[in-house]
């Protein structure tokens, strides 16, 4: 069986609890920011032409990169054997370009190992080899992806557990340009709806965890990022805003992106709607929402405003899941806001939570005993946190 290791993002719990839905865990260190799986769910609903690998990885909003493990070894000439066995039957051809990233080895691995395995590949091929690190440094998924390291080269991922070395080939990496495309470069962007990451937005429908047959919806589309994440998965969407402008404008960006994304440009539904209107008893799906987060503060809020939106998103969200009592909608996965004051975050999870008491609905645990999750940028005032309820 297959082992992989994984490079999470700067959330490693969420992303950790994002994978789980996918693989099997074998290991993972939060210190370290990796995870090992076996069991892969390689599924390819739209039959895109690209390796299995990269497109797990396409589905993932919390993992950078992730290698298929080459073994275990008891010190280091074992680690650059094992690697010079891998080049040479992988028959690279011209100019052999290298990257190597390394946990757990100390300090000064890398200075002396990269050299080494220079010199290594350089006598056994006959042929000039490139590292692609920085002196002494990691690789991060910008420069493999700017460099074109998996298809002009190699990286080998290296952690040292105790006495012995964990070797991967890493075989997927972030596609950083598509980001970018579904991100900054949609035709309709407006920060006073927040702007959803689409990585985020990943996350959000990952841990709901949809079955091909369930729709995605979400009632509060804003600019239409979880609807474009999710055609890009392969799943029909509904996506509507209470503002007639901003959802003519989310479908325009919904089909700007299928022309760049290949999806069917039918595969996505919307209208204008208030959230209290919307037609749920005819939708079967889940609900992936960021939802209202209230005021956009570019300052530290005072408790009495803070107060004010709280009451507000908590007084939406109340109602929102009554009417979701008569639906068949069986998650439901979204952001509360969280505001920063004193640096301290102020929640609503568990307010809303004991309000859901005697409702169909119930806090699904994420990880550990933890039931949401704070996502955050460090220079914003508001925060995001992450929630995922489901029907009893």
């Amino acid at each position: 069986m297959k082992s992989y290791l994984f490079v999470l993002g700067r959330n490693p719990e969420l992303s950790r609890a994002e994978l789980l839905n996918f693989c099997e865990e074998v290991f993972y260190d939060s210190g370290k920011s990796l995870f090992i799986g076996e069991n892969l769910k390689f599924e390819n609903p739209r039959q895109i032409p690209r390796e299995p690998e990269q497109l797990f990885l396409d589905r993932l909003g919390g993992t950078i990169r992730f290698g298929e493990v080459l073994g275990e070894f008891q010190n280091e000439e074992k680690v650059q054997e094992e690697i010079l066995r891998f080049a040479q039957e992988n028959k690279p051809e011209g100019k052999i370009n290298l990257g190597v990233s390394a946990w757990g080895c100390g300090p000064n691995f890398l200075r002396h190992f990269l050299p080494e395995i220079k010199n290594a590949i350089r006598e056994k091929f006959d042929r000039n080899c490139r590292i692609v690190n920085a002196p002494g440094e990691n690789l991060d998924s910008g420069k493999i992806f700017g460099e074109k390291l998996l298809r002009n080269g190699f990286e080998f991922l290296v952690w040292k557990r105790g006495n012995s070395f964990l070797l991967a080939h890493t075989v997927a990496n972030q596609n950083l340009r598509n980001y970018t495309l579904r991100d900054r470069e949609k035709d309709f962007r407006d920060s006073k709806m927040g702007m959803l990451p689409p990585k985020l937005a990943q996350i959000l429908i990952n841990l709901a965890n949809p079955t091909w047959e369930e729709k995605i919806i979400d009632p509060f589309c804003g600019s239409g990022t979880v609807n474009i994440e999710a055609a890009i998965m392969g799943y029909h969407t509904v996506g509507a805003d209470i503002d007639a402008q901003r959802t003519k404008r989310s479908q325009e960006n919904f089909e700007q992106m299928a022309e760049k994304f290949r999806y069917e440009k039918t595969s996505g539904e919307f209208f204008p709607c208030d959230v209290m209107k919307f037609p749920l008893a005819k939708l079967r799906g889940i609900v992936v929402a960021e939802g209202i987060l209230g005021e956009n503060f570019e300052r530290e809020p005072s408790r009495a405003r803070v107060e004010e939106n709280a009451n507000e998103v908590l007084s939406l969200w109340e109602k929102f899941f009554a009417l979701l009592e008569n639906s068949d909608i069986r998650v439901v996965s979204f952001c509360l806001p969280a505001w920063k004051i004193n640096g301290r975050a102020v929640s609503l999870s568990e307010k809303l939570f004991a309000k859901l008491g005697k409702s169909s609905y119930i806090p699904r645990v994420l990880f550990g005993e933890q039931k949401t999750f704070l996502y955050s940028r460090p220079d914003a005032f508001v925060a995001r946190e992450i929630c995922v309820v489901e029907k009893k």
